[in-house]
């Protein structure tokens, strides 16, 4: 009699259980950004650089000026951003484009957008869900470097995370 009525307890937590597992498909918030799946990270772990990233939680990639082309050396810091994702699993992450002074202002938070999408689409490529990942721009207005306005550090998106 007891084992009668405990049936329909278990139904319900399968049930439950079911309901909680994650569905192994496309990232349906990725569709229209989603780059190719899964590509391998171009470097290996540095303890330093992931180490440094994570005691300040965020990571500077630098871009070409005038363009949303990455700079050499992108490509690794992307790779600690992807690693870092993954092992500490932020609630999100967020990619903040900014530019140079050179041009008018308009011009350059269109910029700045169009450099945090390139940051973002670097990062679902290298597996991180997109719908976890936000952009924002901020065109030239925080500069990093108000002496030298043309200093590579101001042409960058800034990868941040939240931690619950």
């Amino acid at each position: 009699m007891r084992i009668a009525s405990a049936i329909p307890a278990l139904v319900a937590a399968s049930a439950l259980c079911a309901c909680a597992q994650p569905v192994v498909s496309q990232n349906a918030a990725a569709t229209g950004v989603q780059a190719a799946a899964n590509q391998p990270l171009a470097s290996r772990p540095t303890v330093g650089d992931e180490a440094a990233a994570a005691a300040a939680n965020s990571i500077a990639v630098e871009f070409q000026p005038g363009s949303a082309q990455l700079s050499q050396g992108a490509d690794q810091k992307l790779d600690v951003a992807a690693r870092l994702f993954r092992d500490v699993g932020p609630v999100v992450m967020f990619a903040t484009g900014y530019s140079d002074p050179t041009g008018d202002e308009y011009s350059n938070l269109l910029l700045s957008a169009r450099r945090a999408q390139v940051a973002k689409l670097a990062l679902v490529a290298r597996g991180i869900p997109a719908n976890r990942l936000l952009i924002r721009a901020l065109g030239e207005s925080d500069l990093t470097n108000q002496a030298n306005p043309d200093d590579p550090e101001n042409r960058r998106v800034v990868i941040t995370w939240r931690i619950l």
